[in-house]
């Protein structure tokens, strides 16, 4: 569920709840198994091999806890709680009872609530959502933003990260507020460009809410929850009397203090808390075409229409049901979602064919988080549903289509209006061609950290080394427009980098920027200081002196602009619940020195100028013209970083 970290931020990431979009559907067979013979899926073996992974990788980690269901035609076959909801109490991680925060698998509920409303005509998930709102959302060229487009997040809104989060109580705000106050710009042209939204989620939970005329918490409990016998389960924040003493706190970090309870404006995208049997219940009702013991909360067909692929972004990779990541692989279908908050990693995987359903939510820091679920689930899929076939030949056109994918890329999922803008110069991804005709992308690594490479199968398809992941590649007029990976949920996508902000020359730009800003500094008492010791003495008229005093006093304010963003973004980094508002007086300090800047450059200039004139000393000469040019370069990147706009919706 966080907004991907501007400082670091995965061009396919697996969220970040109300997140990453993050989760993958895990389908994944090692071909050497074909030969062992698969054991039966029965509750006794499900639960050793979960014993038999989950303990070690929480010590491993350093994760608090975990959550693990399994449900079989029907039927809980594991619910299991594992380490602690509360290390200092010794409280244990319990699956009927401790609750948790599944982050971006709240969707899941917001839209299977869309469809109730769908089924009894009261929306149209191809009408203009504006027709459902008491405020408008801002048009593309035109265009209308439908359901449709929301469920399968190709909406096109920039991602928005301002208020997501709560920092405390007394700062949650109404969902309509919220809504209208952070609506973000969009970008892409409806239907067209896969970005995971958070906000698009949280529009569709107020269209419920006006639609059925009573607030979205109220209508999910009393359709959704209280039907699936969900007693433990709430959207409601902060929790419920009921609920709050067996809340799990939050561990971000290993031996770190926990977290506050993490609060969500966004709340139909990710405020649910849940217990793992209650999730269990879930599942349950969405494998069997929306019953749970003689309760129904969709119709059959209307279930069916939700599970069913409704748009493929990439020929090749996983496919958007209306909410659902759905993937079609070895002759399985899974649906998935995946979820993260700051303290949980989460994923929730069905096979509808099958009857089954995974669910596994994990309490502590987020790569280790990660790692376990996928493991779990990628492990339980390949013991009872091995893959045995051969892996196809590596083809012929192999080292023609990898030049086609070399260049530079970035997330279809970002902002172009704000300075989280930021974030597409230090996550793009650099796509390179190997010797052996592979090709790599260097943001996509295997477990033991290495880069992947990717062989092609088919035309535009590569598959994983030594993996079992797919790669593609979407052309338009034999062009590449973007590559994709079932690495990553089928709500986002690598695009190329326009040339004119690639950060293959802005990043050698800005260290080259810094650089000389640090060295002038550091150069100019010393030059002072050899003067003084060799009783020479600056041979400039007042004009002179003056410009080269505001040149130095300008080389200040520019690196405390640095500074100050370099601080700004490390807070980011730290927490989500830094967007809630609390940086909002260092953006304004920030644009004050980036409107500096400019006079700054103009300063710097005119310095330059001077030193140009007779008589000329080339070492002042150098610095000047190397100066003025760093000077204008920091000018470049205020206004190409979009740290100028005014308005505070990030």
């Amino acid at each position: 569920m966080p907004p991907p970290a501007p400082v670091a931020v995965a061009p396919l990431p697996a969220e970040p709840g109300v997140d990453d979009g993050g989760g993958e559907i895990l389908l994944d067979a090692d071909a050497s198994s074909g030969l062992a013979p698969t054991p039966a899926l029965v509750s006794v073996d499900v639960e050793a091999y979960a014993d038999g992974l989950v303990p070690s990788a929480l010590a491993r980690g350093g994760l608090a806890g975990a959550v693990v269901v399994v449900v079989k035609d029907g039927q809980v076959i594991l619910a299991k709680g594992y380490g602690y909801a509360d290390r200092a109490k010794g409280r244990p991680m319990d699956a009927a009872r401790t609750v948790i925060r599944p982050g971006s698998i709240s969707k899941l509920f917001t839209w299977t609530a869309v469809m109730q409303l769908v089924e009894q005509g009261k929306l149209d998930l191809d009408t203009d959502v504006n027709d459902y709102l008491d405020f408008r959302i801002r048009d593309y060229q035109g265009q209308p933003l439908t359901l449709r487009h929301l469920m399968t997040h190709s909406a096109g809104f920039e991602e928005s990260a301002k208020h997501l989060f709560a920092a405390d109580p007394s700062r949650l705000r109404p969902l309509r507020a919220y809504l209208e106050t952070v609506q973000p710009e969009r970008i892409y042209p409806p239907g067209q460009v896969p970005a995971y939204s958070n906000y698009g989620v949280a529009l569709a939970g107020y269209i419920v809410e006006r639609v059925a005329r009573q607030p979205f918490n109220d209508y999910i409990e009393q359709r959704v929850l209280m039907p699936l016998d969900m007693r433990r389960s709430t959207f409601r924040q902060p929790l419920p009397k009921g609920l709050a003493g067996d809340v799990a706190l939050g561990y971000a970090e290993p031996g770190a203090a926990p977290i506050p309870f993490e609060l969500v404006n966004a709340a139909p995208a990710g405020a649910l808390s849940t217990t793992g049997r209650d999730m269990a219940n879930f599942m349950i009702a969405q494998l069997d075409q929306g019953r749970f013991r003689g309760a129904e909360i969709l119709k059959p067909y209307t279930a069916q229409a939700m599970q069913r692929v409704a748009v493929r972004p990439i020929a090749g990779l996983d496919a958007m049901t209306l909410g659902f990541f759905r993937r079609d692989k070895h002759g399985l279908t899974a649906l998935g979602h995946g979820g993260a908050t700051e303290a949980f990693q989460s994923s929730l995987a069905l096979l509808p064919d099958k009857k089954l359903g995974v669910f596994v939510s994990v309490d502590g820091p987020g790569k280790a988080g990660r790692a376990l679920h996928r493991d779990l689930i990628d492990g339980l899929l390949k013991r009872y549903y091995p893959e045995r076939g051969a892996p196809p030949a590596t083809r012929l056109t192999a080292r023609l289509h990898g030049k086609q994918l070399v260049g530079r890329y970035e997330n279809s999922r970002q902002s172009a209006s704000n300075f989280l803008a930021i974030a597409r110069l230090l996550g793009s991804a650099v796509v390179s061609l190997n010797d052996d005709d592979t090709v790599s992308v260097s943001t996509l690594r295997a477990r033991d950290g290495r880069i992947k490479r990717w062989r092609e199968i088919e035309p535009y398809v590569w598959q994983e080394v030594d993996g079992d992941s797919r790669l593609a590649a979407k052309r338009v007029d034999g062009k590449i427009v973007a590559i994709g990976t079932d690495d990553a949920p089928p709500a986002m996508w690598l695009q190329p980098v326009p040339a004119w902000r690639s950060a293959g020359w802005m990043l050698p730009l800005f260290y080259a920027t810094v650089a000389v800003h640090v060295l002038a500094l550091l150069l100019w008492p010393a030059a002072a200081l050899v003067r003084r010791h060799t009783q020479r003495q600056l041979k400039l008229d007042g004009r002179g002196r003056d410009l080269r005093l505001l040149t130095f006093f300008g080389l200040i304010a520019n690196l405390l602009l640095l500074a100050l963003w370099a601080w700004m973004l490390g807070r980011i980094e730290l927490s989500p619940r830094m967007f809630d508002g609390q940086l909002d007086s260092g953006l304004r300090m920030a644009q004050l020195l980036g409107l500096l800047s400019v006079a700054v450059a103009a300063v710097s200039i005119l310095n330059a100028r001077q030193a140009l004139r007779p008589p000329v000393h080339r070492v002042r000469r150098a610095c000047a013209l190397a100066i003025a040019a760093a000077c204008v370069a920091v000018v470049w990147f205020v206004f190409a970083l979009h740290t100028m706009q005014w308005s505070l919706v990030y």
